[in-house]
């Protein structure tokens, strides 16, 4: 089975497709707390180093991925919108600063994620829409693909590391 990040772009919307050889219920459960997050999100070079989440509809995910230069940081924020258990998590996501304040001058996204069951294996689909074609390609060109196809890489590796505990 091929585990490459896939990615497709069409017009506003970055679609990135992955299958997963895990079953969807642990694969969103992966998605859904700070303890399981804090392992695989984000680049290797950046991980997340705080997170606060509240996962629920309207509730929010505070984090803040830590680079490898002293000083370098990225937070974000979520806001979640719709949650449907084990299928699909939809939200807004922000670039922000330490108290959570959305930063206005960089792109806002609109994010699906879809945990379609496939027998033993999950396929996730995420669906990033932004605001102008010009949004989606700055984050293009900020590396969004390599990190998402890392971020990913790392989510399996975590995944692996729970069905060896099970």
């Amino acid at each position: 089975m091929n585990n490459k990040t896939n990615f497709k772009i069409k017009e506003r919307e970055l679609i990135a497709t992955r299958v997963f050889n895990t079953p969807r219920e642990l694969i969103f459960e992966a998605h859904s707390s700070c303890k399981q997050l804090k392992n695989w999100w984000g680049p290797r070079s950046w991980p997340m180093e705080e997170c606060t989440m509240d996962f629920r509809e309207s509730g929010t995910w505070h984090y803040c991925l830590r680079g490898p230069n002293a000083g370098d940081e990225s937070w974000g924020k979520v806001i979640y919108k719709k949650i449907v258990r084990p299928e699909r998590i939809e939200y807004e996501d922000y670039f922000s600063d330490k108290e959570g304040n959305i930063n206005s001058e960089m792109p806002g996204m609109q994010i699906t994620v879809e945990f379609i069951d496939q027998g033993d294996a999950t396929k996730l689909v995420s669906r990033t829409l932004f605001d102008s074609s010009d949004a989606l390609q700055s984050v293009v060109d900020m590396g969004v693909k390599e990190g998402f196809a890392e971020t990913w890489d790392r989510l399996e590796e975590h995944l692996a590391k729970l069905a060896i505990k099970d």
